[in-house]
């Protein structure tokens, strides 16, 4: 019933995307600082930086609508994501981006705030959508399921680094546990997850913490002895 109710919200999403990506464009907020203004996506990133920090990557699992284009394409191409970079491209994209965006902003101090700013339907952003849609498609398509997520998201590493200041501040946030003792090896959760994460190993090693998890629940679903489980925890630990 929970993988229904998660998958229903991200066909509902992706429904919405359209309207959402003035508020989630890597360009739209690029366009903005240009013009030294904080726009929605400058707004909307901020904020899931904050929920992440409890929250974790719940955002990935259950809302995005690039996540929700991924899962849709994994019909097509179920391949389990594999890379030599190792998830590190997103990264230094994200990092060159988004200093990028610190530079025009500083560059235009003091800024103003416009939520809305570029959130008109012209045929300008609709070619940008088609393209940033075509290349999410496309990279799930090429590399496996949620290739883009894995490799080209930008919005991941702000996730990921509230996570990151949530362990380092000791600060409690949504995560997994297992139990490894109540694990049969019958590797279902290698098979759902929609990340391609050796969740099977995770388990017997009792560390479920992983950078590339989006909480989707579906290892925790799957499993026929419940040895996983989840909840708001301060730091990670079997059992």
């Amino acid at each position: 019933m929970r993988q229904k109710i998660r998958k229903g919200l991200l066909t509902y999403s992706a429904i919405l995307f359209p309207l959402l990506f003035f508020f989630l464009s890597p360009f739209i907020i690029v366009m903005s600082a240009l013009h030294g203004i904080i726009n929605g996506s400058a707004v909307i990133f901020g904020l899931l930086l904050l929920f992440s920090v409890f929250g974790s990557r719940l955002f990935c699992g259950w809302l995005c609508p690039g996540g929700a284009l991924q899962e849709q394409v994994s019909n097509i191409n179920s391949r389990p994501w594999n890379s030599r970079w190792r998830n590190a491209s997103k990264y230094i994209i994200w990092i060159v981006w988004l200093t990028f965006i610190i530079f025009l902003w500083c560059r235009r101090f003091p800024l103003k705030v416009n939520f809305f700013y570029m959130s008109e339907v012209n045929l300008f952003i609709v070619i940008i959508y088609f393209i940033v849609a075509t290349l999410i498609y496309a990279c799930a398509l090429l590399t496996g399921k949620r290739g883009m997520c894995h490799s080209i998201c930008w919005m991941a590493p702000f996730m990921v680094l509230g996570e990151k200041i949530a362990d380092f501040l000791h600060i409690p946030r949504f995560r997994l546990t297992a139990d490894g003792n109540a694990c049969i090896s019958c590797k279902k959760c290698n098979k759902q997850c929609p990340m391609s994460l050796d969740v099977h190993g995770m388990v017997k090693s009792g560390q479920m913490d992983s950078t590339e998890c989006i909480s989707c629940l579906e290892c925790v679903d799957c499993c026929p002895k419940g040895a996983i489980a989840c909840g708001i925890k301060r730091t990670n630990s079997s059992g």
